[in-house]
């Protein structure tokens, strides 16, 4: 009887201890600060570099943030989706200038807040394969600019202003100005799946195009009410599995994890200098 209660309270305890500890999470490849300067020798010696911007804000050209500056909605914003044709579309020719003026390196767009998509994601038909242009143009891009021996990287938006399942916050385009309108309009709208799309989409292009040598994540925005963090991205969680597919990838600063060791590469100040 006796052995029976004290197995029955270690277990009591063993289960209250993992309880304290909450759900496992996951947990960033370790990582000496030998081994990080080497990874990131070629960024310390590159320093020049291009970002292109480019998406369906092209076409109203007024600000990449034109969606929501001008408070645009879906319906209004498709006419942009349905007219996308950059016939003088010429990634070849980028690439031998950016190598031309001394890059080392660029950056471009694979789908920024607005949620297009420059590349053929399986997980969505907001892509440029839906649209008048008929092809990934991501992937000319890559061949391009790897093709004049270019270090290649992708820009990801966390936010997606076009996924129902993105909840409305005081980024989106459709902001309301009170937390009851704002709670009406996220019924129904769950993060849970959108996490899965960007993961999946994540996937997608640390998978598809080969070495991809930097990515940016953009971008959390906390503070002030109906913000973005790490719990809504689970930032840790997919900086893990960006690591696992391209361990030697650089990284930017904008999934909320600036005081997580591994959790970052390089900082990305903008309009601002700290």
């Amino acid at each position: 009887m006796r052995r029976t209660l004290v197995s029955a309270l270690l277990l009591t305890l063993a289960i209250g201890a993992v309880a304290a500890q909450g759900p496992a999470s996951a947990q960033l490849p370790a990582e000496t600060p030998a081994q990080k300067e080497a990874r990131l020798k070629w960024w310390t010696d590159a320093r020049f570099g291009m970002f292109i911007h480019w998406g369906l804000y092209a076409m109203p050209a007024r600000h990449e943030w034109v969606k929501k500056y001008e408070r645009i909605t879906d319906a209004d914003y498709q006419k942009y989706f349905e007219q996308f044709n950059p016939d003088l579309y010429d990634p070849k020719d980028w690439a031998r200038q950016a190598k031309q003026a001394g890059m080392k390196y660029a950056v471009i767009t694979s789908k920024h807040h607005e949620g297009f998509c420059l590349f053929d994601s399986k997980f969505t038909d907001y892509k440029a394969t839906n649209t008048p242009a008929r092809r990934d143009l991501l992937k000319a891009w890559v061949d391009a600019f790897r093709a004049e021996g270019l270090k290649v990287g992708f820009y990801y938006s966390l936010l997606d202003w076009h996924h129902p399942s993105y909840t409305i916050d005081r980024n989106h385009p459709q902001s309301p100005a009170s937390d009851a309108e704002f709670d009406a309009m996220n019924k129904g709208r769950d993060m849970a799946v959108y996490r899965h799309y960007m993961k999946d989409q994540v996937r997608e292009l640390l998978t598809n195009y080969g070495t991809i040598d930097i990515i940016w994540l953009d971008f959390s925005f906390t503070g002030n009410g109906r913000g973005k963090n790490r719990a809504d991205w689970d930032s840790v969680g997919l900086l893990k599995m960006v690591r696992e597919l391209q361990p030697n990838i650089i990284v930017n600063d904008r999934l909320d994890l600036l005081d997580v060791p591994g959790g970052w590469d390089f900082r990305t100040p903008e309009q601002f200098k700290p």
